[in-house]
């Protein structure tokens, strides 16, 4: 499995150049008041729903891991610095793998964050990088956590849970309903298919907007257990009663034994196949719910040919 991930890769699994971000404009951020959202790459996104801001998953690092040289690089542009960013009123964290949880960007954050939640064991992670104890809020699946009106409820997924060799699934994973006064919400965080889902619709849903990661599946054992593919992420979709989907965990990082391309395009196929609405936004874009989508395939120019 190593030798697969980090050497046996032929030509393409990567772009020749970094993709390109749309350079973040808070001015545009600052004023529209109603529901708006910006990929900036991997599982990272940042939401304003009733005036209150998410970030989700922060990692702005150039490297996804904790092996230094060894751990996947960034391909995409990034942020130059989180200070671009608006005052933050919810960091949420779906668990503790490196790639969702950045020590660098967490600690980067803190001066301008007011809570920080995360599953079950996690804050003990967090306390170690200096965030404040009493801006931390642990939850379990079905537990919520209110700020100001808005209501954001952890949901199971189908995941694990580590950031060395002798912690395996020693804390909590996953999704989350963001329920707003107007707009519900969710976010898949990394997860498997599991029945279960029908069940997040049922309690939590229909959902508004939903957030899937779609780019790290594998054929290889244990993975293909605890990561959608492109066309489970439709099929989630669909169970936890989504409208608009919006797809994330690609085209940042190499994570998978595929092409760079291959999870947008399996996504695309698997969508129109569906008759769901989606959006495809560059990193970076700030999109405000209700105008038109832009579906356009900005990524085609950077495959190599």
């Amino acid at each position: 499995m190593f030798w697969n991930y980090f050497f046996d890769k032929s030509e393409g699994f990567i772009p020749d150049s970094p993709l390109p971000t749309v350079p973040f404009d808070i001015s545009q951020w600052n004023e529209q008041r109603g529901l708006q959202f910006a990929w900036l790459g991997h599982t990272t996104f940042l939401i304003k729903i009733d005036d209150k801001v998410i970030l989700t998953d922060p990692m702005f690092s150039q490297r996804a891991g904790s092996f230094g040289w060894v751990s996947p690089k960034r391909y995409s542009k990034t942020l130059a610095s989180t200070d671009s960013l608006p005052l933050v009123d919810v960091v949420l964290i779906t668990h503790n793998h490196p790639d969702h949880l950045d020590e660098d960007s967490i600690k980067a954050l803190i001066p301008k964050t007011s809570n920080f939640i995360a599953p079950l064991a996690v804050g003990e992670l967090l306390e170690k990088w200096g965030v404040p104890h009493k801006r931390i809020f642990e939850l379990d699946w079905w537990q919520l956590k209110s700020i100001d009106g808005l209501t954001i409820t952890a949901a199971p997924s189908k995941h694990t849970s580590e950031r060395g060799i002798f912690d395996k699934n020693l804390t909590l994973w996953a999704s989350y309903g963001i329920r707003g006064k107007n707009q519900n919400l969710y976010l898949s965080g990394d997860s498997g298919w599991f029945n279960g889902l029908f069940e997040i619709g049922e309690r939590l849903g229909p959902f508004d907007v939903t957030f899937f990661e779609i780019g790290a599946y594998s054929n290889l054992k244990g993975q293909m257990e605890v990561h959608y593919t492109p066309e489970q992420a439709v099929k989630a979709h669909q169970a936890v009663k989504g409208k608009l989907i919006v797809p994330s965990g690609w085209g940042t990082f190499d994570l998978g034994l595929f092409p760079w391309h291959e999870p947008i395009e399996r996504f695309l196929i698997a969508a129109s196949q569906s008759g769901i609405e989606y959006q495809t936004p560059e990193i970076g874009e700030i999109v405000n719910l209700g105008q038109v989508g832009d579906s356009e395939a900005w990524w085609e120019p950077f495959i190599n040919k």
